[in-house]
């Protein structure tokens, strides 16, 4: 019988590994595939502004949709700038109530763009990019995203795994980089028993303890896993990619409720 630290370590092996296989499919594609919308995804990883915009619009809805939301509103406004959602108020305001809406929350997610692009103006020089190309490390790469509206622990997180694994920039150090306090990570890290107790603070310990190298890679692998076996009511544990470690304690997940 394995010992907690020898399953742990299993576990983690083995998402890690899942974690590779899942960076192969992703170089493999002639593009970063962020939204399934083609015109969309092409904002997202040509424009700094629209992946940050992605990034802030990303809660709350289906990611597909949120992810899509920077080309949507570019569409109804004329234009993409920083400069142009930061000086027509109004406008972007009236772009995303619609009809039809083009987030679920579209009153606050106004808020939080206006913001960011404000943001972008005053302290990046208008420059979206600004943010991450002078080699941040992860952990000061994160700080400056939480400081944006709309941006938690949780987002930012994630954007710092995709500008990195994904979109190629260049992190000075990975091993501040942290999970993001997601629900389908959440749900899998109690039922793996990488994490004893759901609590944000707990579970980046736990991802740090388990990769130090750089805990971030253990993210996308559990989001996964989450999102395509390991769901809230009636697991496909059978069918999942790491059923050979998980000691499948399905009961701890299956309080778990938020985003």
């Amino acid at each position: 019988m394995r010992s907690s630290h020898e399953q742990s370590s299993a576990v983690a092996a083995a998402l890690l590994a899942f974690g590779d296989e899942l960076d192969a499919i992703e170089a493999s594609r002639l593009t970063t595939v962020l939204t399934n919308h083609p015109e969309a995804n092409d904002l997202l990883v040509t424009d700094d502004w629209g992946f940050l915009c992605g990034v802030i619009c990303d809660y709350q809805m289906p990611a597909d949709r949120a992810w899509a939301t920077p080309y949507n509103l570019a569409q109804r406004i004329g234009g993409w700038s920083v400069e142009l959602v930061a000086g027509n108020p109004g406008a972007v305001h009236q772009a995303f109530l619609g009809p039809p809406a083009i987030h679920r929350f579209p009153n606050q997610t106004t808020d939080f763009v206006i913001d960011g692009a404000q943001r972008v103006i005053d302290q990046y020089d208008g420059e979206a990019g600004n943010v991450w190309n002078d080699r941040p490390t992860a952990v000061e790469l994160q700080r400056r995203l939480v400081e944006f509206k709309g941006i938690s622990q949780k987002k930012a997180a994630m954007a710092v795994e995709i500008l990195y694994a994904q979109l190629g920039v260049d992190i000075a150090e990975m091993e501040g980089s942290d999970i993001a306090y997601d629900v389908h990570v959440r749900r899998l890290m109690l039922r793996t028993g990488l994490a004893d107790r759901d609590n944000v603070t707990h579970m980046v310990e736990r991802a740090r303890e388990l990769h130090p190298e750089r805990p971030g890679a253990l993210d996308l692998p559990m989001w996964e896993i989450g999102r395509t076996w390991c769901h809230k009511r009636e697991p496909e544990c059978e069918l999942c990619v790491i059923v050979d470690v998980c000691p499948q304690y399905v009961d701890k997940g299956t309080a778990v409720t938020g985003a």
